[in-house]
This record gives structure tokens, C-alpha cells and sequence, in this order.
């Protein structure tokens, strides 16, 4: 699974998880939308050896999802910490390939709102 960040000039920016097949984007996607309650996620991005880690939050602090050893690209998270503050709303979405495109899996759920992020974090170790 990758890590990806989309940065758009008139719409929010985007943060999702690449899966390898649209079931398997689709069946966690559905996970995450029955815990999620309304109002936004806080999202810690930690790197390390074995990739990234992305953790989802309330705003209570109740951790909702855990991602671990993601794949990413060091530029997207270059851009994102320079192009959009910690508190600019992002939105996030399980995201599948299919022809050189992405797509959001469709869900058992009707027409799913993006989740949203109204605050990140990038921990880096030493030397990013």
C-alpha cells in the first residue's frame, strides 16, 4: 500500500492510501467509514525504516485507524508541508488503481462523503 498526497488549487487537498485491487481499498474503506463519527479526523504521519505510518484520530484522541508500512514519496510530503498548513482541512480516501487511474472504491454505503482532516502532522527522523 502507498501513501499519496494530491494538492488541488480550487478544492481541498487530498490525502489516501493506495490498495492493490478495489476490493481490498472498498472493504477497508467501509471499515473506516463505520467507526468514523461525524466531525473531523486528525491525521500523525511518522516515518521510519520501514516506510510510513499513517494514524487517524477523533478529536477526542481515540485512535479510529492505523496504517503501517506504507510506501510513499518523500517529494509529495515535501510539498505538503510546504504547501498547505497544519490546520488546512484536507480530505482522505482508500484509493485503487485501474488503467493508470485512481479511483475511490464504491461502499455498501450511498454516496460517502470524503473523511476529513482538519489537522496533520509529519514526524520525520533525523536526515529527511
Amino acid at each position: 500500500m502507498q501513501l499519496i498526497v494530491k494538492l488541488y488549487k480550487d478544492k481541498p487537498h487530498r490525502l489516501g492510501i493506495i490498495y492493490p485491487s478495489e476490493y481490498q481499498a472498498g472493504k477497508s474503506y467501509e471499515a473506516l467509514l463505520e467507526k468514523r463519527e461525524p466531525g473531523p479526523f486528525h491525521a500523525l504521519i511518522e516515518l521510519g525504516k520501514n516506510g510510513a505510518s499513517l494514524k487517524l484520530k477523533t478529536e477526542q484522541g481515540d485512535l479510529v485507524m492505523w496504517y503501517k508500512e506504507l510506501e510513499f514519496k518523500a517529494e509529495q510530503l515535501k510539498r505538503l508541508q510546504a504547501f498547505v498548513e497544519a490546520r488546512q482541512t484536507l480530505h482522505f480516501a482508500h484509493i485503487y488503481k485501474k488503467a493508470n487511474e485512481m479511483f475511490v472504491p464504491k461502499v455498501r454505503f450511498k454516496n460517502p462523503e470524503l473523511t476529513v482532516i482538519s489537522y496533520y502532522e509529519l514526524l520525520c527522523p533525523e536526515g529527511y
